[in-house]
């Protein structure tokens, strides 16, 4: 199933890629109740500041063996913050220069329910990530029997004399498997409502050693890794994955029969080099006076005006333009391409506006 989804997929990009596209960016979100839930405590909102509680005694005597358990917080922050700027929907504000403010939050969360506005005036934040880890690492280094197969040559005696042959034999070599479980907890509340949403991460990390060396794998290389992999399972709960989508562009509309046919589908050309260019603003000027030119009948005109406005973010706008191409264009000129972008426009269209409520 996940072969076709993904030939799909590419046949539909190729089939758009003659067309000039605009790079739409849209969030992802988690999918059933947990996207529902993120989508209330975000509200729309995405300054965040990643805040790592500070260790229990017992736990940082458990990671001394690792030596590096004085950096726990910042090991933990870095993945973190890269994780989450890789999904490329919160703005990461960076509060680490200020240490005696950062170490309060890491203490306690006593703070945000006390002065929940003040503490987000003060840090310019609308969010606040705090990350724990919840218990001691577990670690287990596990001994597998793996079974190679190598080419062995052979002298044999036959009645024509001493041959030589190939013969494929298996071997059993040891191989050494470090199981390494980072117990990470992670909360994000909202600082202005109160509400919060957490998600932990306590799957093994898995380090596989060379085959035939007795050693176990090294465990900082574990460590290091299980870290990572546990921030990216917290934020696959926490974090819409921001995906961009190329919306094409109309360059040509033959339909029209208003006006200088010539001129509209100069000007949409125009359109769309402005817009190659950088310039939206001037595209959108561009198609604005085809459709003055075509008597409002452009339906190429439309298409890009409201491509242009969801680009900058105008949905309001963008709607209504959508609406004429589609009452214009019909099922031709509106087809199974053009609606898949707009059931994507109208999905971004209607979070927006539930989470601005």
């Amino acid at each position: 199933m996940k072969f076709y989804i993904n030939f799909y997929l590419f046949l539909f990009i190729f089939l758009i890629s003659c067309k000039t596209t605009v790079p739409i960016k849209y969030p992802k979100f988690p999918e059933g109740i947990e996207g529902s839930k993120l989508r209330q405590v975000l509200k729309n909102k995405k300054k965040i500041a990643v805040v790592v509680k500070e260790l229990p005694n017992d736990i940082k005597n458990n990671l001394i063996k690792y030596q590096n358990y004085n950096e726990w917080q910042e090991t933990v922050r870095a993945a973190m913050k890269t994780t989450l700027e890789e999904y490329g929907y919160y703005v990461v504000v960076d509060i680490e220069s200020r240490s005696q403010r950062y170490n309060e939050l890491a203490r306690s969360q006593t703070g945000i329910t006390k002065n929940q506005k003040a503490l987000g005036q003060e840090l310019n934040i609308d969010h606040l990530f705090y990350v724990n880890m919840t218990a001691a690492p577990r670690l287990e280094c596990k001994t597998e029997t793996i079974t190679n197969y190598r080419q062995v040559k052979k002298r044999i005696k036959t009645k024509d004399g001493i041959v030589e042959i190939s013969e494929i034999v298996p071997t059993k070599e040891i191989q050494r498997i470090l199981y390494l479980t980072i117990f990470l907890e992670a909360t994000l509340v909202n600082i202005e409502t109160g509400r919060s949403i957490s998600s932990s991460s306590q799957e093994p990390y898995v380090l596989s050693g060379f085959v035939g060396n007795p050693d176990c794998p090294s465990e900082l290389v574990a460590f290091n890794e299980a870290i990572k992999t546990a921030a990216k399972k917290i934020a696959d709960r926490l974090s819409p994955r921001v995906e961009i989508i190329p919306v094409p562009l109309e360059e040509k509309d033959p339909s029209i029969s208003v006006g200088n046919k010539k001129l509209v589908n100069q000007l949409l050309e125009d359109g769309v080099k402005w817009m190659e260019s950088g310039n939206v603003e001037e595209a959108i000027k561009s198609w604005q006076l085809a459709l003055e030119e075509s008597e409002g009948t452009s339906k190429s005109a439309y298409w890009n005006i409201a491509v242009a406005m969801w680009y900058q973010g105008e949905l309001e706008q963008a709607q209504k333009y959508f609406d004429q191409a589609m009452k214009l264009g019909g099922s031709d000129f509106f087809d199974s391409s053009k609606r898949k972008f707009y059931t994507i426009f109208k999905q971004e269209k209607k979070r927006i506006e539930e989470e601005e409520d």
